[in-house]
């Protein structure tokens, strides 16, 4: 059990990392479908690269609407009375009208703060999950019409090309939109005027709604400024053209609102401005998106961390007991190897057995005490067997003065002769280990 118990601990920090992901990262819904073909992602980075400056709606901040200049907002529900449930099934996913519910009061509420680009829905939830432009995933007439009628433009017909890609020009610009959706302009109501169109087919109309004090410009087809859309025909230049028009000369940023909340703030004075009051709620925004993520992958890299540190490479070495061991085996495999590739046999015959007896007096005796600590071993081993220790000790001195000048034939005689003699003193001393196979 105590061997496992550092694997425990990396697969619990591990397992515990990744059901986070699973688990906390829901929040991120929003944002994929941003960065989704039927987002508007890229619609501000295409904005600032044409010198328009924009700011990207964000749940933690609210910026005011004065140092805002107009608001873009994609609509992504189709039934402005009531939130959609979740799909229970793949196929309900797929058919899914609403991606983002936004009550009544809320859009209402948005339109009268700035000036606003409305992108009316087009596609249900499998245009982005199959990433499939297909017929059957656009959002049926009977929804749009409800819709329409709810955002106070009742009569609105909505019409719709066939599957290819239609190319409609205000003149300017060719805009290239694949079952192009659009506006009857013989169905415009009083409260409406063709604002960018192709003949009787108007693409972006503006309209008065309700008690807004603004005109909101209705874009039919969100494919003229969504992520999927930008890429095609003139349809950039013709979106950037747009957004310029509603501009009008006016240099505070483009709101890119992606969120169906209220984010903008109303304060004005010092008067109606609350003090904020710490609650322990504040505590759990630490373990909200985009925190919970980070949450997660700190302990994945704890998990990591804890694995190579204390599996991968074993327990942190002794450095102080055993540092000056290593260097000195090291510099004898160095020695060796030199000695190997000079060719000096003898030279490398009398270091072995040199380090050897070193070897063999310090784990008998403890810390290596020179030749003093040789002496004392011989004299330990005579002992035991007085003929053995004192062939021993005479071979092996032998060897270390004499090996370097003596022929090879007598070297390696003499080599056998002393391993012969070290299993004798390895089988006396049965603790040492020592192997007379070095």
């Amino acid at each position: 059990m105590g061997d496992k118990t550092p694997l425990i601990i990396v697969g619990a920090l591990i397992v515990l990392g990744l059901a986070g992901l699973l688990l906390l990262g829901g929040g991120d819904g929003g944002r994929r479908i941003d960065r989704s073909l039927i987002g508007v992602h890229g619609l501000g980075i295409v904005a600032r690269a044409d010198g328009i400056e924009t700011r990207q709606s964000h749940p933690r901040l609210s910026p005011h609407i004065r140092d805002l200049s107009i608001r873009v907002f994609a609509l992504y529900d189709t039934d402005l009375t009531r939130y959609e449930s979740e799909p229970e099934t793949r196929r309900d996913l797929l058919y899914q009208e609403t991606q983002k519910s936004i009550a009544l009061g809320d859009l209402q509420t948005k339109l009268a703060e700035l000036p606003t680009i409305l992108l009316l829905p087009k596609w249900t939830s499998g245009m982005f999950e199959l990433e499939l432009a297909h017929d059957i995933l656009l959002i049926p007439d009977a929804s749009m019409r409800r819709l329409l009628d709810q955002i106070g433009l009742p009569g609105l017909e909505v019409t719709r090309a066939g599957p290819n890609f239609d190319v409609l020009s205000d003149g300017r610009h060719g805009m290239a939109l694949f079952h192009a959706q659009t506006f009857a302009r013989a169905s415009l109501p009083a409260n409406c005027r063709a604002e960018v169109a192709d003949g009787p087919r108007v693409l972006v109309a503006a309209c008065d709604l309700g008690d807004s004090p603004y005109e909101t410009w209705i874009v039919s087809d969100p494919d003229l400024m969504n992520n999927h859309g930008l890429a095609n025909g003139d349809n950039r230049a013709a979106a950037l053209a747009l957004l310029r028009a509603r501009l009008d000369g006016d240099a505070r940023p483009v709101y890119l609102d992606t969120s169906p909340d209220l984010l903008t703030a109303y304060e004005e004075t010092d008067a109606e401005r609350q003090d904020y009051e710490r609650s322990p709620s504040d505590l759990g925004r630490f373990f909200a998106y985009p925190f919970n993520v980070l949450w997660a992958m700190l302990f994945i890299v704890l998990g990591v961390l804890y694995w190579r540190g204390a599996r991968r490479f074993g327990p942190i070495a002794e450095l102080a007991d055993q540092g000056r061991e290593m260097s000195r085996t090291a510099a004898i495999a160095a020695k060796g190897r030199l000695l190997r590739l000079s060719g000096n046999d003898g030279q490398l015959v009398a270091d072995f057995v040199r380090n050897q007896l070193q070897d063999l007096t310090q784990q008998t005796f403890g810390p290596d005490l020179g030749q003093a600590g040789q002496k004392r071993f011989f004299a330990h081993l005579a002992r035991q067997d007085p003929v053995l220790a004192r062939d021993f000790e005479d071979t092996a001195h032998g060897l270390i003065t004499n090996a370097a000048t003596l022929p090879r034939a007598d070297l390696y005689r003499q080599l056998g002769h002393y391993k012969t003699l070290l299993e004798k003193v390895v089988t006396a001393h049965g603790s040492l280990r020592i192997s007379t196979n070095r």
